[in-house]
């Protein structure tokens, strides 16, 4: 099974990396692969068996090879069942780890038209002296508004690690339901 993902600061690759490790020792061989540099060709794409997609945010959209990758496989979706994940600060609060809940996830999913079998927001990380001054600036803008810490020097890590070893349990459950998964680069399996 291919874990997709596209990862700004790196902190997404982490946890798709993580996502990856737990659910093959659910049972589902699954591998991580990050976009920006192994991108699947149309004819993988049309391929694809059960596959999970997990996207950083970035100034409020999910970054690019995520975004390209979800618009062309939302036709394919339900028939081709697809795990979407964001990942966002947002996440961090009560209640916004839901499509329902969480602004970024609901807008990706309706301007993608895709019908996820699972879409959940998962908390990241705010690394404050790791951002250049305008990063830096613009997160301390947003955290500020949401209620967030602005300290410059503020490094903290808001992933639910236990919920990400969960969540590829469940994964690996609903995934063994569907069936059919063949990695479609197998030649790169970690």
């Amino acid at each position: 099974m291919e874990v997709f993902y596209a990862s700004h600061f790196g902190h997404t690759g982490k946890i798709a990396q993580s996502l990856a490790r737990y659910i093959s020792i659910s049972g589902v061989p699954a591998y991580a692969y990050d976009l920006t540099k192994e991108y699947p060709s149309k004819a993988q794409i049309q391929s694809l068996e059960p596959c999970v997609l997990i996207s950083a945010v970035r100034y409020g959209v999910h970054l690019y090879p995520a975004r390209k990758l979800l618009k062309q496989m939302a036709p394919l979706t339900p028939r081709k069942p697809l795990i979407l994940l964001s990942v966002n600060l947002t996440a961090r609060k009560e209640g916004k780890t839901s499509a329902t809940g969480n602004l970024y996830l609901r807008k990706w999913i309706s301007r993608s038209g895709a019908r996820p079998l699972l879409a959940e927001a998962i908390a990241g990380n705010l690394q404050y002296p790791r951002y250049n001054a305008f990063d830096r600036t613009m997160i301390r803008l947003i955290m500020s508004v949401t209620g967030g810490p602005t300290d410059g020097n503020s490094v903290i890590d808001y992933t639910p690690w236990a919920h990400v070893a969960d969540l590829a349990n469940r994964i690996g459950e609903a995934i063994r339901e569907v069936g059919g998964i063949n990695p479609i680069f197998p030649e790169n399996s970690r």
